[in-house]
C-alpha cells in the first residue's frame, strides 16, 4: 500500500513537472510572438492538476505558478495597462481557482477516509456478532440436551411433545449454522480482496 501511494504520487508530480514546464515554454514562444489570448488558458492545465493531486500544498504551489506566469508576463509580455490589467487578472484566477479546487480534493478525501473508516468498524462488529453467534448456537445446544435427557422420566405423551419443540429449536439453529457458515465465506472474501480485518 504505502508503495503504490508513493508510485501514486510520483506520477502525479512528473505528471505536474511535465505540464507546468510546456506551459510555460508555451508562454515564453506565446509572448515572444505576440500572442496574448490563449497562453494563459494552458497554466489552468497544471493549477488544477496540483490542486487536486496534492491539496495541502496546491495552494502554494499554484500562487507559484501565478507568480511564474506574471515574471514571463513582465519579461516577455508587451508593456501596456490593458494587457498588463488582464494579465494580473489571471493570476488571481489561477490562485482562486487552486484555492477552490485544494479545498474541495481536500474535502473529498476526508469523506473518503472516514468513509473508509467506517467500514471497517462496520466489519469489525459484523465479526463480533458472529463470533457470538457462534457462541450463543452452543450454549443452546446443551441445555436442550440436558431437556430431552430429562423428559425420560415424564409421560410418554408429555416427553414427546417436549422432544419434538426441541427438534424444532434445533432446526432453528442449524439454519442459524448455515446462515454463519455463508457469512463466513462472505467474511473470507471482504478479508483476501478488501483487507478488513487484517491489522
Amino acid at each position: 500500500m504505502p508503495h503504490t501511494f508513493i508510485h501514486e504520487n510520483a506520477i502525479w508530480i512528473y505528471l505536474i513537472i511535465a505540464t507546468s514546464l510546456g506551459v510555460i515554454l508555451t508562454a515564453v514562444f506565446s509572448l515572444s510572438h505576440g500572442i496574448n489570448d490563449i497562453f494563459p488558458y494552458f497554466f489552468l492545465v497544471p493549477v488544477l492538476l496540483t490542486a487536486y493531486a496534492f491539496p495541502r500544498r496546491g495552494i502554494l504551489i499554484t500562487i507559484a505558478l501565478g507568480w511564474v506566469y506574471i515574471v514571463l508576463v513582465y519579461v516577455f509580455g508587451t508593456f501596456s495597462v490593458r494587457i498588463i490589467a488582464v494579465y494580473t487578472a489571471w493570476f488571481f484566477i489561477f490562485v482562486s481557482l487552486g484555492i477552490v479546487i485544494s479545498h474541495f480534493a481536500e474535502s473529498s478525501r476526508a469523506s473518503k477516509t472516514q468513509l473508509e473508516l467506517l467500514k471497517r468498524e462496520a466489519f469489525q462488529q459484523i465479526e463480533h456478532n458472529m463470533e457470538q453467534l457462534l457462541i450463543l448456537n452452543d450454549k443452546i445446544r446443551n441445555p436442550l440436551q440436558a431437556i430431552l435427557l430429562d423428559t425420560a422420566t415424564l409421560d410418554d405423551k408429555t416427553s414427546a411433545l417436549i422432544s419434538d419443540q426441541v427438534k424444532i429449536i434445533e432446526k432453528i439453529i442449524d439454519t442459524l449454522d448455515e446462515r454463519y457458515l455463508e457469512s463466513e465465506k462472505v467474511r473470507k472474501f471482504l478479508r483476501e480482496h478488501y483487507g478488513f480485518g487484517k491489522k
